[in-house]
């Protein structure tokens, strides 16, 4: 039997199993300290907890909906895990920032995450990695740019006057 391959299905596949992997390393599988995409707001707001984060900054780097992080947010502060604060210069920004309970959190998951790192690059080189990072950078891309698309003439010379 040929089985076509699709490099969306594949990285589907290859999310579900590290999903799988994390909770295993969890010791329950049905944890339910915070969802996946929690997961990693909470991860991004302990790396960067000396910068200001806003909402709209998470909506950038997570590439989501300010539907969706509102809601994401709203759900976290309601769990103790993040509070809002307002900024001295701007009362309509709301600096969003990690309770202690949740740098408890994030601390655990990090040590699930490095254990299933290590095993996810086993055997895999230097330049493998970095080529892989460079092609998901590509797919990211490619994926963004289908969002926002642009005109042929402009797409192929960076201008839409290149021709005049």
């Amino acid at each position: 039997m040929r089985r076509e391959r699709h490099i969306g299905y594949e990285i589907k596949a290859l999310s579900n199993l590290m999903r799988r992997k994390m909770w295993e390393q969890a010791g329950r599988p049905d944890c339910d300290e915070f969802t996946e995409m929690q997961g990693m707001l909470l991860g991004f707001l302990c790396r960067n907890r000396d910068q200001e984060i806003f909402q709209k900054t998470l909506e950038e780097v997570f590439s989501i909906r300010r539907s969706t992080a509102s809601r994401l947010l709203k759900n976290m502060e309601a769990e103790g895990l993040i509070v809002r604060l307002p900024v001295s210069r701007d009362a309509r920004l709301k600096r969003v920032m990690v309770t202690p309970k949740a740098e408890a959190l994030n601390q655990q998951a990090a040590i699930r995450i490095q254990h299933v790192e290590a095993a996810l690059t086993r055997g895999l080189t230097q330049a493998e990695l970095d080529q892989f990072m460079a092609t998901v950078e590509k797919l990211k891309h490619n994926l963004t740019e289908l969002s926002n698309p642009r005109p042929e003439a402009e797409r192929s010379t960076g201008s839409p006057h290149a021709n005049s």
